[in-house]
């Protein structure tokens, strides 16, 4: 993976409560019902000169998730955006660009440990405040411009039969074991099953197949679904190329002509490799490529971005 620390982290603001604070004061009540019981709703797009890529897309995920946890007390967009406004001046992130920004939800401070939400009160009966964290971090493109790819051996992805996925919750162990799969065998991703046996996304994003020229995408059940993504999709139709959402067997995935998977930071990436074996000719694929293209120049149109320091 390409991407590296960046020293001026280091001394990032986040905001925490209406209130700016530096990186190593920030903290959390250990009531806050998001800490105790995975209660969290979060999203993180990216900024581009200044301007938020996708960001109604990036609430609307943030919106679906507070609503189907049943939260008592919904913040409104304008409160979300407010609160990424005065991140991102706190860190004269004005005019810049490479900047990942992970825009976080709980239902606020608990009375006691109880995962119901009767005791996401004040001591006096009222609801709590909910609690909006957002912390902007300097990052370029997560990966290179090709990687490898592992499916994995142990973890799959969750079924919708059980919660919905596409909750874009902090519960993410799943993906994280995935993630330790992946780093442990040397590659940048590592491919998740549905209980189906089906292709999910990997754990960290989505991803597609390249067949024919044909792009392929998993059906978005067992995970949230991507930005990127949408993204890509409006792309293929805008651009003629034929794209289809569907059950993808693993054997697909081994005889694909292409592999991408894609990042909120670095667009489609294509995977040459998947379990050792070579993804078509082993090179990054036309369809990625021209995708890649396309994507890199969305992110500078201005229908795709939101001006949020101009209000």
């Amino acid at each position: 993976m390409a991407s590296k620390w960046d020293d001026r982290n280091k001394e990032i603001y986040a905001y925490i409560d209406g209130e700016i604070v530096e990186r190593s004061k920030a903290c959390l009540p250990l009531w806050d019902s998001g800490f105790l019981h995975g209660k969290q709703i979060w999203s993180s797009p990216r900024l581009v000169n200044g301007k938020v890529f996708r960001l109604e897309d990036h609430l609307e995920k943030i919106q679906h998730g507070i609503k189907a946890m049943n939260c008592k007390v919904v913040p409104s967009n304008d409160e979300f955006i407010d609160a990424i406004r005065q991140a991102l001046i706190a860190n004269n992130m004005q005019g810049a660009s490479d900047v990942h920004i992970r825009i976080i939800f709980t239902p606020g401070t608990q009375v006691t440990a109880s995962m119901n939400q009767k005791a996401i009160v004040n001591w006096d009966g009222t609801p709590s405040k909910p609690r909006i964290i957002v912390m902007p971090e300097w990052r370029g493109g997560v990966y290179s411009k090709s990687e490898k790819a592992i499916l994995s051996q142990y973890y799959r992805r969750p079924s919708p039969e059980y919660a919905d996925q596409r909750i874009h919750s902090n519960n993410q162990i799943h993906s994280s074991l995935a993630c330790d799969e992946a780093t442990q065998a040397g590659v940048a991703a590592c491919f998740l099953l549905d209980s189906n046996g089906h292709l999910a996304e990997t754990h960290a994003s989505h991803m597609a197949i390249v067949k024919d020229n044909i792009f392929y995408t998993p059906k978005v059940r067992c995970c949230p679904p991507g930005v990127t993504r949408k993204v890509l999709l409006e792309l293929c139709q805008e651009h003629s190329i034929e794209a289809h959402e569907d059950d993808i067997a693993v054997d697909r995935l081994y005889d694909a002509d292409e592999v991408m998977i894609m990042g909120t930071m670095s667009g489609p990436i294509g995977i040459t490799h998947v379990d050792n074996k070579v993804i078509g000719d082993g090179q990054i694929g036309p369809v990625t490529e021209n995708l890649q293209k396309l994507y890199r120049t969305a992110t500078f149109d201005d229908k795709h971005l939101y001006d949020i320091l101009a209000y």
